[in-house]
């Protein structure tokens, strides 16, 4: 295999390096020239362009689920763009590819947080630069979106140095014996681990694969073990052996960690000092007893040090019908007399570990040659290649996964409560057997079940268990978590790995199989939009925190508290640079108690935000039809009225910038603290819906904005308003500048409270208009006051005083002398 993509993604990627600190040209080209290429590029929630771009999220671009003729195309482009001396890649075989559903790296605007796309421009920048990524990697470990996706990042631009942990990647070396948790977000020290046991088993030769690009391009493939073993010997055929890790398998653990096979009769020495099979059985018979001939063990011991060879398959059994593992010999017989059992021992690639349950009987020899068992070979090799396989403890029972299809006219499954049970017969009205009868009798206590609604909902809606096997008659299941965020059938239709599922083949029943590769994409999808809580403990954050970074007075924070708590929405006005975002989030954490941010959401509303974005709207889809789309605000609700015991916060920043009206609808009187709780019928599909009352709501506007409308009436009376106002005098300000406090900087926040006094006493403007602290603060390596002074704060003096040069010119000279 060629692979002509590489050359070329690595000098791409040090091209677009060009944009680190400025990514504006290369998002408006990618819009500009990439028209029909990127549909799925649109910020969310209204679909407009993304302001900014990460550089793995544009070689995503190049990588999604598009033929190679688009690619080429897309490369032909970012060549022309980029000036890459390199030819456009002709093959693009094993290069991971990013889910069409999940394509970016960044999160879109309702999701992302402040930092995120930087970041994955620094782990891309100190890759690229051969730097060590491990402080930029680890930093994206709680970032929404990134998971294993980083590693194909990592791939795409660095295949000599990072392997992909994409889906095919991860049953390959599930094959190979590599083990991590798949679960989560691998650490770097374990994404390190992983690599070197790869790069150790590459090492050996016998894997048939010597680097990343031919190990992803295998598990491209997906070939079975036997197959991907380097050709053995073009003379000599390939033998399989049973074999034996100890009595009941004692030993299996330990082999299979450390790649070994090994035999005992340790009295008898280093077996390359017996020639022929005959001078075993004296030793053996001296050391061993005569109870028998021991010309057994001696052909054993004989095959095992001569006659296996590299290359050669291994069965690993316990006892006579349990299968415990496959392998591939790689080295040749050596003796370890250190060791204080088996000390003969072959190193092994251990390619496959599980627990196979066999339909034949196993031979009872610790090791047996069943090359010419050629039947018997053929059935263990699809045993382990097509399935059958048991957990990893035997006492553990096979766990299946199921769909259960609810018609909402007729019943609904989310109107049960987490921990109800529901029983489903298995006959219809008819008394008739229901459509794949088999699926009810062979579900089992501890299943997971799937829940759907079906039409005119069409979407999972809740997870449920098996809470009791089939008595006959009827199946017994209970409800174990709600969805908040449902998932459509439009977004399962369009996944790829789902169109063979059993319901999508035939929706002609109730009750379906999922495959564990089916339910672990559907619950990728779940779990993208509704995240389980942190399991970790959050950082404690209180009353003394919020003073030391807000500021503001203890009075303030007091009132602002009660207010919020009483009712249940306020808006935080004043100024710009008051530090009122800032502010709602900390007073968020300061009533939780905690940093917790799975329970904050924050949004910024503008002149197109609707409903639709808001609460609930039809949204088009990729074939060119309509589907229901929950808003933010709509779902946010669903995840806080499924957590009853916790507060949540919405954040809105500038409310005042959006037509209220219009993107509350209904939801006006439903967040009134008095209807809390109390649901009504929505406009679009007649859903019951309230809003809980453990949401608490928080706006923030600024005053000095000219162009905006008063507040709506309506909204108006259902808010509390709070002035913020500049906090130069207060202790906790004081006390944060303490480090930078110099002569200059102290004349300047004088000059600026002087200042403020004449904004507020102007009654053109009012303190609405004054100066925020935010603007001396945090300076940390930028101490430019005079930058501050001339390109912040005296451009916004002269939209103040535009008709009045005489008082503009003296105030901006205070301001000017204050640094002298």
């Amino acid at each position: 295999m060629a692979y002509t993509w590489i050359p070329f993604y690595k000098e791409m990627s040090k091209k677009l390096l060009q944009f680190r600190n400025d990514r504006k040209p290369l998002v408006d080209w990618i819009y500009d020239n990439l028209q029909g290429y990127i549909n799925h590029l649109k910020d969310a929630p209204d679909g407009r362009r993304v302001p900014d771009i990460d550089p793995f999220t544009v070689f995503a671009i190049i990588n999604r689920g598009i033929t190679w003729d688009k690619k080429i195309v897309i490369c032909t482009k970012f060549k022309a763009f980029l000036n890459i001396s390199s030819p456009v890649p002709q093959d693009f075989t094993g290069v991971p590819e990013m889910n069409t559903q999940r394509t970016n790296f960044m999160a879109f605007e309702d999701r992302r947080k402040n930092g995120d796309i930087e970041r994955l421009w620094s782990v891309f920048e100190d890759a690229v630069l051969d730097r060590d990524i491990e402080s930029a990697y680890m930093a994206l470990k709680n970032q929404f979106l990134i998971k294993f996706n980083l590693t194909f990042g990592l791939f795409w631009i660095r295949p000599d140095k990072y392997m992909p942990l994409d889906g095919n990647s991860q049953k390959l070396l599930e094959s190979l014996g590599i083990a991590f948790d798949r679960t989560k977000f691998l650490p770097y020290k374990e994404y390190e681990r992983v690599m070197q046991e790869l790069n150790n088993k590459m090492a050996s030769g016998s894997l048939g694969f010597s680097n990343y690009s031919e190990f992803s391009h295998a598990a491209y493939q997906q070939k079975p073990a036997d197959s991907i073993v380097k050709e053995k010997r073009a003379d000599d055929k390939i033998n399989y052996w049973m074999y034996a890790p100890g009595e009941q398998a004692v030993f299996w653990d330990d082999y299979y960690q450390n790649g070994i096979m090994g035999l005992g009769w340790n009295k008898i020495g280093n077996l390359k000092e017996y020639k022929k099979q005959d001078d075993l059985i004296a030793p053996l018979k001296l050391n061993y007893g005569d109870e028998s001939s021991q010309a057994k063990s001696a052909d054993m011991l004989y095959s095992f040090a001569y006659e296996m060879k590299p290359g050669d398959i291994v069965f690993a059994k316990k006892g006579r019908s349990i299968i415990v593992g496959r392998g591939v010999v790689t080295s040749d017989y050596y003796y370890d007399g250190g060791r204080e059992n088996h000390p003969h021992l072959r190193k092994v690639n251990w390619t496959d570990k599980g627990v196979w349950e066999a339909d034949i009987t196993l031979a009872m020899k610790t090791l047996t040659n069943i090359t010419n068992s050629t039947a018997n070979v053929k059935y263990l090799n699809n045993l382990i290649d097509g399935g059958r396989k048991v957990e990893e403890s035997l006492e553990s029972p096979k766990k299946n996964y199921w769909w259960l299809v609810a018609n909402p006219d007729i019943w609904s499954i989310t109107g049960m409560k987490i921990g109800e049970e529901q029983s489903y017969s298995l006959y219809n009205e008819n008394g008739h057997k229901r459509n794949i009868f088999q699926n009810f009798l062979d579900a089992k206590v501890g299943d997971t079940v799937i829940g759907y609604e079906s039409s005119p909902t069409k979407q999972i809606v809740c997870l449920l268990t098996i809470s009791k096997e089939n008595d006959g008659n009827k199946l017994s299941f209970r409800m174990t978590e709600k969805l908040p965020t449902p998932i459509n059938y439009t977004t399962l239709r369009n996944t790829p790995g789902l169109e063979n599922m059993e319901y999508m083949r035939s929706q002609q029943g109730s009750f379906f199989k999922i495959s564990p590769d089916e339910y672990d994409i559907i619950m990728e999808l779940v779990r993208g939009e509704n995240p389980l809580p942190k399991k970790d403990a959050n950082e404690p954050y209180t009353e003394k925190e919020f003073l030391e970074e807000v500021f503001v007075t203890r009075e303030d924070y007091v009132k602002l508290r009660k207010i919020l708590l009483r009712k249940k929405n306020i808006i935080l006005q004043g100024a710009p640079g008051v530090g009122k975002t800032f502010a709602a989030k900390r007073l968020a954490y300061a009533i939780m108690g905690e940093k917790d941010d799975n329970r904050v959401m924050q949004i910024q509303f503008h002149q197109n935000y609707s409903y639709e974005d808001f609460v609930m709207g039809y949204k088009p889809n990729e074939n060119g039809g309509f589907d229901m789309k929950y808003g933010i605000f709509r779902k946010f609700c669903g995840r806080a009225a499924v957590d009853k015991e916790h507060k949540y916060f919405f954040i809105i920043d500038e409310i005042n910038r959006g037509n209220l009206s219009k993107i509350f609808g209904e939801l006006l009187m439903l967040i009134e603290s008095d209807y809390r709780d109390k649901p009504i019928q929505l406009s679009y599909n007649e859903e019951l819906f309230a809003v809980p009352s453990n949401i608490y709501i928080i706006g923030m506007m600024n005053t000095a904005d000219r162009s905006l409308a008063m507040i709506d009436y309506a909204l108006r009376r259902r808010f509390s308003f709070f002035e913020m106002k500049p906090g130069f005098e207060t202790d906790s300000y004081n006390n944060n500048i303490l480090g930078w406090s110099t002569p200059k900087l102290r004349n300047l926040i004088n000059a600026i409270i002087e200042l403020n006094k004449v904004i507020a006493d102007d009654d053109s403007l009012g303190s609405g208009f004054c100066i925020g602290h935010s603007y001396l603060c945090n300076f940390e390596g930028n101490f430019d006051l005079e930058s501050i002074v001339e390109y912040d704060i005296i451009p916004m003096l002269r939209e103040y005083w535009f008709d009045n040069n005489e008082q503009f010119d003296q105030q901006a000279e205070k301001l000017r002398n204050a640094l002298k």
